[in-house]
């Protein structure tokens, strides 16, 4: 079957980004918040951040488009800033020596620690930036022209990347494998097609945003949206095999995915269609730890305090999982029915509890990363020129874990020395300011549309003869990565101090 490759996508502005909502006529969920938790002041931005990955020297990267407020056709450039959350300050910069318009692209985290950017308005392009020289560099250029897709990263360093109609025409996307030596290849036999979900839209938004993690080298599971989940077979040609059914939820576009333990997933929310339909507030666990010969145990949650669509998903060093932002009702460049209340979920009971509530919505092109303090960025929403619901801002979430009771600030432990490497075989020697209850670790992600498939959180053993020095033996398991990861320790009332990077190899 030809390919429609440079057929060009028109409908990129969605149909009603010309009628955009004014603040006046907005009608916003509250809630009050059973648990202390603590949203900082809005902090100013030079752009809206469409999307972010925090460093391994505790900045944030962020991005929006060739513009910083707007977005339109390919435009061969990308608008970037870094924040400090230290100073609190923002160092801008516009990348065109990719020729790359970043806006709606797949994002992986490599195992070097060098972020992957593919497609997009520039719907061929890659680039790649390294966090340790701040630049961007021009990679292989894909077969198959995309945008809205999803990628993650295989435990061999590979990146998968699936699904893409809303750039370089609709349809016929075929999957392709990226490898730092040899570019991109592509899996004849893994369409965006087999993989989507029915969206009124059809293709243009059925194939987007995937949902997928590696479970080996040559296997990857696709989570969703669509309510059937699959196996991609990496290999040679590629091959698509069911996975089963996602319990009795249904097809859930822009809903959130999260690995908040090895091999299992946190599904939250999402819509029967990208936009104008009721929302959900269902979620659900994956475990896919068993891999692609045995059935994937799908087990139904206590339901979100809120129904959210748009909103970001991000794992706590504790298991536990923020959900911040979204809407009732998707609809892009919006704030119409915008949910203010972040709410935590809990593994141990399954249910989730109502968080303080933000200033200003987070709903289409908002971004959420765990920063190296614990504490979770959350910003943007718009990138929709002069209109009322642009917001070139952020606000900073304190959960629970890092507050008494009172509200206060809790006595946090201190990790004194932890390697700047170490082998995924282990293990390796901490030291810590007092005695620590247990460790774990986040790999850093990049997110962008609510997608972040490279962010894990895992648990890690951990002993000691003298409660100051810790041998940290990591999992055996494919779930981590190599790559930059940041670990915690946590003391006996839980509270996580500060992150150390380690670099997995």
């Amino acid at each position: 079957m030809p390919r429609r490759r440079e057929r060009l996508d028109r409908r990129r502005r969605p149909r009603n980004a010309c009628a955009l909502r004014g603040a006046a006529s907005q009608k916003w969920t509250l809630s009050a918040q059973p648990k202390p938790s603590l949203w900082s002041s809005r902090i100013s931005l030079p752009l809206v951040p469409v999307a972010a990955s925090t460093l391994r020297n505790g900045k944030i990267l962020l991005w929006a488009s060739h513009d910083r407020f707007s977005f339109g056709e390919d435009q061969g450039k990308t608008f970037t800033t870094i924040f400090d959350p230290q100073t609190g300050t923002s160092s801008s910069m516009t990348i065109s020596n990719t020729g790359h318009d970043m806006f709606c692209p797949g994002t992986a985290v490599l195992t070097d620690g060098r972020i992957l950017v593919n497609g997009g308005s520039s719907s061929a392009k890659t680039s790649i930036y390294d966090p340790g020289s701040n630049t961007w560099t021009t990679g292989a250029a894909m077969n198959v022209p995309r945008g809205y897709q999803g990628d993650t990263v295989l435990p061999n360093g590979d990146v998968l990347t699936v699904g893409g109609s809303w750039s370089g025409g609709i349809g016929y996307k075929t999957s392709e494998v990226w490898n730092a030596a040899q570019g991109w290849r592509e899996l004849p036999n893994v369409n965006g097609e087999d993989l989507a979900g029915p969206d009124p839209d059809g293709p243009f938004r059925s194939d987007n945003h995937m949902w997928l993690f590696a479970w080996s080298n040559d296997y990857v599971l696709k989570a969703g949206p669509s309510a059937a989940m699959h196996w991609i077979d990496v290999r040679g040609a590629g091959a698509i095999a069911s996975a089963g059914a996602r319990g009795d939820d249904v097809y859930s576009q822009n809903g959130d995915v999260v690995m908040y333990a090895a091999n299992k997933l946190l599904k939250l929310g999402g819509a029967p269609a990208y936009e104008s339909l009721q929302a959900s507030d269902a979620a659900y666990v994956i475990d896919f730890s068993r891999g692609p010969s045995l059935p994937v145990p799908v087990v139904k949650q206590g339901p979100m305090q809120f129904p959210r669509a748009f909103a970001n998903a991000v794992p706590l060093p504790n298991g536990q999982v923020v959900v911040a932002g979204g809407m009732n009702v998707p609809i892009a460049f919006s704030d119409d029915k915008s949910v203010m209340a972040a709410e935590l979920w809990s593994p141990g009971s399954g249910t989730f509890v109502r968080l303080a509530a933000m200033t200003v919505p987070r709903n289409y092109h908002s971004v959420a990363v765990l920063m190296l303090d614990g504490r979770v960025f959350v910003g943007g929403g718009g990138l929709c020129g002069i209109c009322t619901t642009n917001h070139p801002d952020a606000e900073i979430l304190t959960p629970p874990y890092l507050l008494n009771s009172d509200g206060t600030p809790a006595a946090r432990p201190t990790i004194l020395t932890a390697p700047a490497t170490t082998p995924a075989t282990g293990p390796f020697t901490v030291t810590t300011d007092g005695p620590v209850r247990n460790f774990a670790i986040v790999r850093l992600g990049a997110v962008t549309h609510s997608v972040n498939n490279d962010q894990r959180r895992l648990a890690v053993g951990a002993a000691t003869t003298d409660g100051l020095t810790y041998q940290i033996r990591l999992p055996r398991t494919s779930a981590l990565l190599k790559g930059d990861w940041m670990l915690f320790a946590m003391n006996a009332r839980g509270v996580p101090s500060v992150a150390k990077i380690v670099r997995i190899q």
